[in-house]
């Protein structure tokens, strides 16, 4: 047999058997739609986890943290750079002088240092500004939480009023009862479903559309202090959110305003 008829011969058998296992696939994906949703959740993919099933939630736990309240007004803010939009950033209040801008790397570009950028408020008037990135992540994968993020420098002018605190556990206990801050100045009701060193999943209240919640805070309803910050949701029904807790952002904000 020729050289031409034998590589003719081997793309046939390949095409073949390309073709089968192609109708193997469907057939079998026909049988069961959800293999695949549940192959891709598997996978290491940037953005893509699987969120809990909604469900019966934890009691409620014994608290031995401080009560507090959470502070009146707009605490969560559309951002504004030149060029684009971050769908939410609160400022956070490190104590010790250090003030940071918050929000979800996957909701932020990669912008070059000193890049300024403006908190909006529900009425679009500039509520603080920022100076620049100190500091970026990347978007989750699976529960890895802790890799998104982005850190800002904020301007020495800003309301005081405007910032708010980090829970001093670090995180939150499941059972616990949280506020999810809108960029609008709404407060949801939720709990924690449960909680790890990279991940923190809460279950809303009601059914709503989580889009555009990425980089808005979490808060304790118990000590009024923030324990993590919004990167996933999914309307199951109801809303399940991931979050980035608040001990991993301070480690990084702390080590981000150390390198300047």
């Amino acid at each position: 047999m020729s050289r031409p008829r034998r590589l003719l011969r081997a793309f046939v058998l390949t095409l073949i058997a390309l073709l089968a296992a192609g109708a193997l696939l469907g057939l079998f994906l026909l049988l069961d739609p959800g293999a695949l949703q549940d192959f891709i959740l598997s996978q290491p993919l940037p953005g893509v986890v699987r969120f809990p099933d909604p469900g019966a939630t934890p009691p409620p736990p014994t608290i031995q943290a401080a009560t507090g309240q959470v502070p009146a007004g707009e605490l969560a803010f559309r951002g504004a750079y030149a060029g684009g939009e971050i769908s939410c950033v609160f400022l956070l209040d490190l104590a010790g002088g250090v003030w940071v801008g918050v929000s979800a790397a996957h909701a932020t570009p990669a912008l070059p240092p000193g890049v300024p950028a403006a908190l909006l408020d529900a009425n679009g008037a500039t509520a603080a500004a920022l100076s620049g990135l100190v500091g970026r992540g990347r978007p989750f994968v699976q529960e890895q939480f802790t890799l998104d993020y982005a850190l800002w420098a904020v301007d020495p002018g800003a309301d005081p009023h405007l910032f708010l605190q980090p829970d001093e556990r670090g995180t939150a206990q499941p059972g616990e009862r949280v506020w999810l801050l809108e960029q609008s100045g709404q407060r949801r009701a939720g709990v924690v479903l449960s909680t790890a060193d990279t991940s923190i999943w809460i279950q809303m209240d009601d059914s709503f559309d989580p889009r555009g919640l990425s980089g808005c805070p979490v808060v304790s309803q118990h000590t009024g202090r923030v324990v993590g910050m919004a990167v996933a949701g999914m309307d199951r029904p109801p809303v399940i959110i991931g979050l980035h807790p608040v001990g991993s952002l301070i480690e990084k904000a702390r080590y981000a305003f150390s390198q300047k």
